[in-house]
Parts: structure tokens; sequence; C-alpha cells
């Protein structure tokens, strides 16, 4: 079997491509297999569309798969056409091109390799904005902040502590540059998680503490572990009437987005995600555990009726390095939902009703290793913008997502290095900070985000 255009594949890579080589032999090519990769940094290219031709006729058409591949069945080519047979490949990303399938006796399936370059003409020229010199918002010499969130009334809740967070962590209500209140957490804090009204909570090993405010009294109020991951987690964002909740889950590659009339209780399924590449390795991997295993996962589908692939790939494939979860987030900008479908390179965006309005290809996820790319957006409740967040050597960066292009034209560079828990209010961006090797405490900062903002304009 001959190779074209040799090039370094990542282990993911080879793994791959050598599974698209046990096909049997034959007097005629049956089958095209393509990889297509990045020309700079070798990386895999998903969602390109190709086009079998022969002659003037078009046979086929697929998009390549999150792992960068695609397939072709030949046998549809006529003999005397092979000198007349390619495939034409275009993506939003990068030059399109044509390549001819170089046909061989006794092969029945032709491999090719393809890098494709990245299109500077589609590309917007980032404006990496200096630094603003930060306002630090908390400081103190007791007490390191571990984890924050900004209230409605412009309050800040902090998660203190003085020397352990899991032993003397504290809950402190932070305004006007004055504590108000401080409350003891009788369990061992691990963060602060903001539900879909806007509500504080306190996560803890054993339980989830509601922050409640009585006529400026604060108290914490015991919530059941199960039913605020059950019924308040998925829960993403709400308007009038409806409710937008997520099926999501960590050890599974793929949820749903839907919709609840709270009006006359009916359901409706916005967007179904799924990392394609992360799907097949999962299923994929019931074939190569043992026996006793497969007993296992084929007693729980015959009590449950769910794939034993499933019941494996959950306990087996979630824990390997090749495993990644699927990042799709939703946000709810003027009555319009935007979900921000990374595994097909798409924003999706609807009206409040749930029907389609357009999709926008977004590539600013790209080249990651480049970028600095978090997969962590943040949006800023009070002027709608959402931002990205990279990181690169250290150095954080906060960019503002153009929601009708998709692209991100301009960045905010953080004074700091190497700053945890980012958020963005206000057209400020807070975060914390310790200077590295030094005796202070984690402070909070803010810095001012000088970018040319426009406000958001609901489709």
């Amino acid at each position: 079997m001959k190779i074209h255009q040799g090039l370094h594949l990542s282990r993911m890579q080879q793994l791959w491509f050598i599974c698209f080589s046990f096909f049997g032999f034959g007097a005629f090519a049956q089958q095209l297999n393509c990889l297509f990769t990045d020309l700079q940094t070798k990386d895999s290219i998903p969602n390109v569309n190709c086009w079998l031709i022969s002659g003037v006729d078009t046979l086929a058409f697929e998009s390549s798969k999150q792992n960068g591949t695609v397939s072709f069945s030949l046998k549809a080519v006529k003999p005397n056409q092979t000198e007349l047979t390619f495939i034409s490949f275009s993506h939003p990303y990068y030059l399109g091109g044509k390549r001819k399938i170089p046909f061989f006796e006794a092969t029945d399936t032709i491999q090719l390799r393809i890098q494709l370059k990245t299109e500077r003409v589609q590309e917007v020229r980032e404006v990496v904005l200096k630094p603003n010199k930060p306002d630090t918002v908390y400081a103190s010499k007791t007490y390191s902040v571990a984890d924050f969130e900004l209230d409605a009334d412009g309050s800040l809740i902090l998660l203190t502590y003085e020397k352990n967070l899991q032993k003397d962590a504290q809950l402190q209500v932070y305004k006007d540059s004055s504590t108000t209140a401080i409350l003891a957490i009788p369990e061992r804090a691990q963060a602060l998680k903001r539900d879909f009204r806007g509500n504080i909570h306190v996560l803890t090993a054993e339980s989830v503490f509601g922050l409640e405010a009585i006529d400026s009294n604060y108290t914490l109020v015991n919530i059941p572990k199960d039913y605020f991951f059950k019924y308040l987690v998925p829960i993403v964002d709400s308007s009038q009437t409806r409710l937008f909740y997520s099926s999501y889950s960590d050890i599974y590659p793929a949820f749903e987005y839907g919709s609840l009339d709270q009006l006359d209780s009916t359901y409706k399924t916005l967007l179904q995600i799924q990392d394609d590449l992360m799907m097949e390795l999962y299923r994929s991997e019931y074939k190569w555990v043992d026996v006793r295993t497969k007993l296992w996962a084929k007693n729980l589908e015959n009590q449950t009726g769910i794939d034993a692939e499933i019941y494996v790939g959950a306990a087996y494939f979630t824990q390997s390095l090749y495993y990644e979860t699927v990042y799709a987030p939703l946000f709810l900008v003027h009555d319009a939902i935007y979900i921000f479908d990374y595994p097909k390179d798409m924003l999706r965006v609807f009206s409040s009703d749930g029907t389609a309005v357009r999709s926008t290809p977004i590539f600013h996820h790209y080249q990651a290793r480049q970028s600095g790319f978090q997969r962590n957006l943040q949006q800023d409740r009070q002027t709608g913008n959402i931002y990205a967040i990279f990181e690169q050597q250290g150095h954080y960066y906060v960019g503002l997502i153009d929601l009708q292009t998709g692209l991100i034209a301009q960045k905010v560079k953080l004074a700091f290095r190497y700053v945890e828990k980012v958020r963005v209010h206000n057209n400020e961006v807070y975060f914390i900070y310790r200077p590295f090797e030094s005796t202070q405490k984690k402070f909070l900062y803010k810095q001012k985000l000088p970018l040319r903002t426009a406000p958001v304009k609901p489709d």
C-alpha cells in the first residue's frame, strides 16, 4: 500500500490511520481514506467538505470527522475514468483545492494525507491591547481568596480561608470596600457555584449551601446535594416563560439542549451536541476489555436497556488520557440563544421560542496550542457580551467574540501572569492573583476592558 504526502502524525492520528489499513485486497481500489491535517501544527482538521468527482459527475459528498478523516467508496468509479477521478475539498478556515486519486494495481484501499494551509485572506488580525494597571478589590493580611462571585447588586461573595481551605473556609459578603457579613462554613469547602437565577451556592465535599439574604441579613441554607445537581444544575438559563436545560454529563461525549415552556409545560429540543471522535473511541473501548467486564456490562444492558458499550466507556474510557469532555456552552443574550457548537465549528443562534435563526462558522478555537484557547467562555451579565479566555506562557488574554461573525478581533492582556478564576462583569475582568514566591495572601483584582464594544443586538 502506498502512502502520499508523508508527515509527522500525533500518536492518536497514527492509531486512527492504522485502523483504516485493515481491508481486504483486490484487483481494483474499492476505498479512499483521506486524513486532513494543519500544515503548521499537524493537528487534525474536522469538518472539511469533500466531494468525490469522476469526470463531470459528483459521486459523493462527505465532511471529515473530528479526527480529520473522511472515507469514500470507489466502487462507482468506472475503470476508464480513473485518470479523471479526484476529490475536491474546501474549508472556511483553510485553502481549498483538488487532489487526483492515485490508483494502483492490487490495492484495495488508497490512503491520502493532505496538509491544509490557513486561509490568511479570511482571517482578521487580532489586536492585543496593552494591559491597564489593575485595581485591588480585596486585600487582606489574614485571608486568601479561593473563589468569588458577583451578586446582582454589585456585592462580592468571597470564599476565603486563613491557612487551609478544607479546614477554615468562610464566606464573606464584600460591598463598598468593606466586609458586611462573615459566615462560617461547617464543612470542607470546595468552590462557589451560581445557578440559572443568579443565586450563589457553596459546594462542599458533602453538601450544598445556598446563600440567602433577608433585609441584609445573610444565612447559609442546606440544600440536598442530589436535588441541587439533578434539578438546578441542568438548567443553564431562563427567559420570562422558558427554562433552558442541558442533559450534559462529564462521562458521556454527547448531550442535548432543550427548553421547557412554563406556561403549558411543553418540552422542545434545541440542539443535539456530540463529539463524533470521542463517541467512536468511547464505544470502541468495549472491544478491548476482558470477558468479565463485558459480562458485567451486558448484565446491566439487560437490566436497563442502555448499551453495554456505554457502561464500559463511562467506566474505563473516561479514565484514559484520550478522553476529553464535550464543550459547547449556551448563552442567552437579549432573548436570543447562542450555542457555541465547537465539535461542529458552528455558532448556532435560536430565537427565545427555540426556532433556529442562523448558523455561523467559528474557528477561534483552532490551533489551540498556539493561541492558548482555554475552553472557557465568559458572559458579562451586565452588557451581554461574551468573551473567550486564552493563555500563553502564563499570560492570560480576554477576547471579545463578535456574535455576528464569530471572530475575535480584539484581545486584552491581563497585567499579571498565572492568574486564577477569571470573571467578566460590567466591562471589567476580575481575577485572583498572588505574586510568585511571595508571602502575600491571594488578593482579588479587577482590570478595565478597553475594547471597542457596541451594545449586543438581538438577532
